[in-house]
C-alpha cells in the first residue's frame, strides 16, 4: 500500500467536486520534467500509470491523486570543490584574496553552471480526499511537504477551504495519560516506540525503541516531568495483524503499517483493478481506525 505516513486536514465546506471535474482542473498542473536550469518541479500524474489521461481515481466516494516531485541533486561537496578551483584561479590571476560578496557571487555562478548537469531524482506522493468524512490526507511526515501539495491542489482548483485537523483535547496530554496509566480505548494498545520531552527544556529528551512501554523505566521518565511527543499505537480490529503507527503530538501518523494492505494480484488483474482494491481497503481501514481514535481526543474541533 502507498501510505507510509499520514497528515490529515479537515475540509471547511462540503466536497462536491466529481472525479471528472477534478481531473480537468488538475490537468493545468500536470507534471513536466525539470528543464535544464530548473532545480525542482511539482505536478500531478495519473494514479494508474496505464490510464495516462486519468488524473483522479475514485472508489466509494474517495478520490485518489498522485503528485510527482522531481529535483536536481547537487551535492554541496561538488559545489565546494569546483568553487575552490575557481577561487584559486581568480586569486592567482588578480593577486588578491577572494572574500565576501565576490566569493558568494562566484559560488552562485558555480551552482548555475552545475545545475544542468546534476542528476534527477523523483518522489511520488499520494493525496486522498474522503468526501464523506470531510478529510484530505497526504502521505507525508512533514508539514512543509504536505502544505506544498495542498498549495498545488489549491492552485489547480482556484480555492481550497481547508485547515489542519484539530481535536478538543491536546494530543500530547492524551498520549501522556495513556502511557502513564496503560489504559487506552478499546481496540488500542501501546506499541514499542515512544518519544518524550521536557516542556520547559526541549533538550531534555528520552526515546524508547523496541521495548515494552509498561516498564517502570518508562513511567519514571514521566515522573521527571517529561511529556509524550510521539507514541506507537496498535489498533486491533480483527483476527489478523493490527494496524501500527506512531502518532505525533501534531497529529501526524508516521511509520504507518496497514494490515494486509495489498491484495494478492491475480495473473490477469490489471493495474487499475489493483489500485481500486487497495484504495477500497485503505479507505475502510482508515475509517475504522479514525472512528476509534478521534473520539479518544474529544472529537474533531468543528470551528
Amino acid at each position: 500500500m502507498w501510505f507510509r505516513n499520514l497528515r490529515v486536514w479537515q475540509l471547511e465546506a462540503p466536497w462536491d467536486i466529481s472525479a471528472h471535474t477534478l481531473g480537468d482542473a488538475l490537468a493545468s498542473a500536470r507534471f513536466a520534467p525539470c528543464a535544464p536550469g530548473q532545480l525542482e518541479t511539482l505536478g500531478w500524474e495519473p494514479p494508474v500509470a496505464e490510464l495516462d489521461e486519468e488524473l483522479v481515481r475514485e472508489v466509494a466516494g474517495r478520490q485518489l491523486l498522485r503528485a510527482r516531485i522531481q529535483e536536481r541533486v547537487l551535492p554541496g561537496a561538488a559545489v565546494a570543490e569546483v568553487l575552490a578551483e575557481r577561487v584559486a584561479e581568480l586569486e592567482a590571476r588578480e593577486g588578491a584574496p577572494v572574500r565576501g560578496a565576490r566569493r558568494r557571487e562566484l559560488a552562485e555562478e558555480v551552482r548555475a553552471a552545475l545545475v544542468p548537469r546534476a542528476l534527477l531524482r523523483s518522489q511520488r506522493q499520494w493525496l486522498l480526499v474522503d468526501r464523506d468524512a470531510g478529510l484530505v490526507m497526504v502521505d507525508t511526515a512533514t508539514a512543509a511537504r504536505g502544505e506544498a501539495l495542498l498549495s498545488l491542489l489549491r492552485g489547480s482548483l482556484g480555492s481550497l477551504p481547508i485547515r489542519p485537523l484539530a481535536f478538543a483535547q491536546p494530543v500530547d496530554g492524551v498520549l501522556t495519560r495513556w502511557l502513564r496509566s496503560g489504559e487506552l480505548p478499546d481496540g488500542l494498545a501501546l506499541g514499542e516506540w515512544c518519544d518524550l520531552e521536557h516542556p520547559q527544556d526541549t533538550r531534555n529528551k528520552v526515546r524508547f525503541r523496541g521495548q515494552p512501554l509498561d516498564e517502570d523505566e518508562v513511567v519514571a521518565t514521566l515522573d521527571r516531568g517529561l511529556r509524550v511527543t510521539a507514541l506507537e499505537l496498535l489498533w486491533e480490529h480483527g483476527d489478523g495483524e493490527p494496524l501500527r503507527c506512531v502518532l505525533s503530538e501534531d497529529g501526524a501518523l508516521r511509520r504507518l503499517k496497514l494490515p494486509d494492505a495489498e491484495a494478492e494480484p491475480g495473473s490477469d488483474e490489471s493495474e487499475a483493478a489493483r489500485v481500486d482494491a487497495d484504495l477500497a481497503l485503505l479507505g475502510l481501514t482508515l475509517q475504522g481506525f479514525f472512528e476509534v481514535l478521534f473520539p479518544a481526543f474529544g472529537g474533531r474541533v468543528a470551528d
